[in-house]
């Protein structure tokens, strides 16, 4: 799990930042919730509860219905 977060966090914050620091506020919303996104799912799959997302959207039409 510290691996997980070793090596991600990084990936996530750093081209973050460079985007903050020129001023790209929409590409570093659009990359940030993206990669937010991947963060989560790869949390769930390294704590062994991977993420299905055809059972997700599954649960999402019957919402819709």
């Amino acid at each position: 799990m510290l691996i997980l977060h070793l090596v991600l966090v990084p990936l996530i914050v750093l081209p973050l930042v460079a985007l903050l620091r020129r001023k790209l506020y929409r590409d570093a919303a659009v990359f940030g919730a993206v990669s937010l996104a991947g963060y989560g799912l790869w949390f769930c799959v390294a704590n062994h509860r991977p993420f299905v997302i055809t059972v997700f959207m599954e649960k999402l039409f019957e919402m819709v219905q």
